[in-house]
Order: structure tokens, then C-alpha cells, then sequence
């Protein structure tokens, strides 16, 4: 069975040669490939997760709207949390930025309501005694206990911006923050000291559009990888004069030489690829997991900090 095929929005192909050709047209299941081709290891894999998953049991086969807000729990079967690593996130720019930002906002004035009540919770009826708060590196066990600051990071839906693996693998995220140290529990209060501070994204992989007009675009995309809109139309546009160049000269038929030239060209041109076509791809083969991700968590020792709290 002929996989999910995209046609090009740019300018279409224009097959005239004088007899048959194999030209395969390009699929959405073919990504993972141009990814590992574009050294994007991260990308490819977590589009292979996708493609190895199954949809889910609803009607539309995606995530459902209350797991993507999170008001429902995740079955495991759809949590990710080995493949996105924090030191490869924080290569680069804009995450680096926004963990910044994280770090001097971790326990600001709109912070420290939810820091009190996510240790209440855990601790508050607990006896007296020392209580050590780690997550072992894993952001979905800080995501259970409760994160204390979050941002999103966020790209444009509709182009600007560097093609670079992190916007290829996630998109938008967020980048939560926690603190991990000690919890000394009195007869009347907790005192939480909090010596190193850890940072870990949170994502929802889907492709979804939602109520958007629009489906959301992916980028231009061939055998060999991704493009901007002006570079892939520009490579189309001659594509296209070269294949009508081949079928002049092929009239009265083509050897095998030219064939494959026909054939090569046309694995060169770019298709707009969106979310849409991985829908379509779910509902025509049964198969294609929407997952929430977590990273492993990036720590870095801070001076201990005190936040004093009183026992309910």
C-alpha cells in the first residue's frame, strides 16, 4: 500500500518525458530519514517514536484536549522521557536564554505561592525530621511533585526564524524549573533549603491543529532535508526546466542514463508539509502515537536558600 504522498503547494512538476519513469513521490514516513541526513538525530528519533506509536483510542486517534492541558493524567504508554537529553537542549540560544531567566525567577513573588503548596503537599503531614527532596535526574518525577517556574519557548507557526534541529524536533515547549535540597520538618513549621536548582522541558508531540483555519506548516521538505519557502520554490522552479529540458530531448525515448537524471530531479523537489498530512497518515494506517516528552533534568548548585513555612 502506497504510503500518506504530499502534493507540492509550489510550483508543480511538469513529467513530459516520452515514456515511463519510477519516480517515488516523497511521504511524511520519509523525515525520519532526511532528518538522519540533515545530522539530526534528536529530531529523527522522536518522529520515529511517533511513527512506532498508536493512536489513541478516541475519535480523531490524537490526544485528547484535557491530557494536552493536563487536567487528565498521561497513560504511560504515551510518555517519552529517554531521547530529549537537557545538555543537548541547552546548546541552544533560546533555551540557554530562557533558562536564565528561569534561574532568577525560580522562587519570585508568584513562584513562592506554588513552592509552599507543593511542599505542603508533600511533606506537611510529616514527622519531625529531615527530608531530602531529588528527582534523580528525571523531569517526569518533577513534573509529578510539581514544578516551582515554567516558560515557554516558543517559534513562529508561520516561518521566520533558523531551520535548526531543536525547532525540528519540538517547536514550542516549555522549560520548567525545580529545586531540590532539604526538607526539615518541626512541630509547627518546614523549612525547605534548596542548594541546587534543576531545569527540564515538558512537551506535548502531536499534530494537531485544533480549532486553528489553517493546519500548521512543517517547513519544505525532500529526500535530503528541509528548506525555507524562497530556497525550495527557487530549487522547484528549476527542477522543472530541467525535467522539461529531458522530456524535449527524450521525445522519441530515453536511455537509461536520462531516465535516472528524470528521476534524480524529481527526488530533489520540496513539498510543503503539515500537520494535516500526518493526521491523514494516522487515520489511513492505524498507526501514529501522539506522546508528552520529558527531558532528564540540567542541575547547577546555587547558595542554599531557606523558604520557611508554617505547618496547617
Amino acid at each position: 500500500m502506497a504510503d500518506t504522498v504530499v502534493s507540492s503547494s509550489l510550483t508543480p512538476a511538469n513529467n513530459s518525458a516520452g515514456q515511463s519513469t519510477a519516480v517515488r513521490l516523497f511521504k511524511v514516513s520519509d523525515i525520519p530519514g532526511a532528518m538522519d541526513k540533515m545530522k539530526w538525530p534528536v529530531a529523527a528519533a522522536l518522529m520515529r517514536h511517533w511513527f512506532n506509536g498508536t493512536p489513541w483510542e478516541n475519535a480523531s486517534g490524537g490526544m485528547g484536549t484535557e491530557e494536552k492541558e493536563r487536567t487528565r493524567p498521561v497513560p504511560d504508554q504515551y510518555i517519552e522521557e529517554s531521547i530529549v537529553k537537557m545538555n543537548w537542549v541547552l546548546k541552544f540560544k533560546k533555551p540557554e536564554e530562557t533558562r536564565q531567566v528561569l534561574k532568577a525567577a525560580w522562587n519570585n513573588a508568584k513562584a513562592m505561592p506554588e513552592i509552599r503548596t507543593k511542599i505542603l503537599r508533600a511533606f506537611g503531614n510529616s514527622g519531625p525530621g529531615c527530608y531530602p527532596v531529588t528527582f534523580n535526574g528525571r523531569g517526569r518525577a518533577a513534573e509529578r511533585f510539581g514544578y516551582f517556574n515554567s516558560r515557554a519557548v516558543n517559534f513562529s507557526q508561520f516561518g521566520g526564524g533558523e531551520l535548526d534541529e531543536l525547532r525540528g524536533a519540538l517547536a514550542n515547549f516549555n522549560m520548567r524549573v525545580i529545586a531540590e535540597g532539604a526538607v526539615n520538618v518541626f512541630d509547627k513549621k518546614i523549612v525547605f533549603v534548596a542548594d541546587r536548582l534543576g531545569y527540564y522541558v515538558e512537551d506535548n508531540y502531536d499534530f494537531s491543529d485544533g480549532d486553528d483555519f489553517v493546519s500548521q506548516p512543517l517547513g519544505y521538505w525532500n529526500f535530503d532535508g528541509v528548506a525555507g519557502v524562497i530556497e525550495a520554490n527557487a530549487q522547484n522552479m528549476a527542477i522543472n526546466e530541467e525535467m522539461a529540458a529531458i522530456g524535449r530531448s527524450s521525445i522519441f525515448g530515453a536511455s537509461d542514463a536520462v531516465q535516472k537524471q528524470f528521476v534524480e530531479a524529481s527526488n530533489r523537489r520540496y513539498f510543503l508539509i503539515q500537520n494535516k498530512h500526518f493526521v491523514a497518515y494516522r487515520k489511513q494506517f492505524s498507526k501514529g502515537g501522539d506522546f508528552k516528552l520529558f527531558s532528564d533534568i540540567f542541575y547547577e548548585t546555587i547558595a542554599p536558600v531557606s523558604i520557611e513555612l508554617v505547618k496547617k
